[in-house]
């Protein structure tokens, strides 16, 4: 199952930006099965320290794409307030822009392989995040995809577009957006809503896929909508989770 977070989209299985809106074993091929699985099935390994007492989160980026400090402390604190962890550790790398306009899910995919070196292995998990030079090659006139969680632990952000959208006059501040886009697709993978963290009250918006129905809640499919965007300026705050998927968090081995 893919998760995907667009602007100005309404796809099924999605989060929206609208403007008006596996342990790493000796064995290659263990490696690939174990960080190749659906989203959501590593939530409670995410969340409880049952088996990994830590997480590292391995962000990659193409030159000139780098996140925010901002973003990244504040996933980090994301993080630390809905898991058991005993620690929570970033690994940056800089890798060479690949030039292309857009990037196809295959395109990523194709890097990840290529690139990632960080793996589940022994009481540490790994997650990756992909920031990329360019926007997605599904993008329709009707929409611009800003962050996709395609496996268990694999993320991609379109760094791109989202750099587009808070560069200009009465745009939000750009750690503003990419925080909402990454916690939002981290949600995604800690099972939210209804992708392995079980549902303790019904709350999925089954119309968008796998989504809160709460429209204040950061797992919304329209937390990031045209009216969000423009409540990002200023002092106003970024979306939270709210008590149910707090609670589908918490039952899940998180806090």
């Amino acid at each position: 199952m893919r998760t995907k977070t667009y602007f100005l989209s309404g796809l099924l299985l999605i989060a929206f930006l609208a403007v008006s809106a596996g342990c790493r074993k000796d064995s290659k091929r263990k490696v690939k099965k174990n960080h190749r699985q659906e989203v959501g099935k590593s939530a409670n390994d995410l969340l409880s320290d049952d088996d990994y007492e830590s997480v590292v989160i391995e962000i990659q980026y193409m030159t000139g794409f780098q996140p925010t400090d901002q973003t990244v402390s504040l996933l980090k604190s994301f993080v630390s307030e809905r898991s058991h962890k005993k620690s929570i550790s970033v690994k940056y790398s800089e890798i060479t822009p690949h030039g292309k306009a857009s990037y196809s899910l295959d395109d990523i995919v194709a890097i990840e392989d290529d690139k990632r070196t960080q793996f589940t292995a022994k009481k540490t998990i790994a997650v990756y995040f992909l920031f990329v030079d360019g926007d997605y090659s599904g993008n329709t006139s009707g929409g611009s995809v800003l962050g996709i969680a395609y496996y268990n632990t694999s993320l991609v952000i379109f760094e791109k577009t989202i750099i587009g959208l808070t560069n200009g006059f009465g745009s939000p501040e750009r750690y503003k957006l990419e925080t909402t886009v990454v916690n939002h697709e981290y949600g995604h993978i800690l099972g939210l809503v209804n992708l392995g963290s079980s549902m303790q009250t019904q709350h999925q918006d089954a119309a968008n896929g796998n989504h809160c129905t709460n429209e204040n809640c950061l797992m919304y499919w329209e937390a990031e909508s045209g009216s969000m965007v423009s409540n990002l300026l200023g002092s106003s705050p970024i979306p939270t989770l709210d008590a149910n998927c707090l609670s589908d968090l918490q039952a899940n081995g998180g806090k």
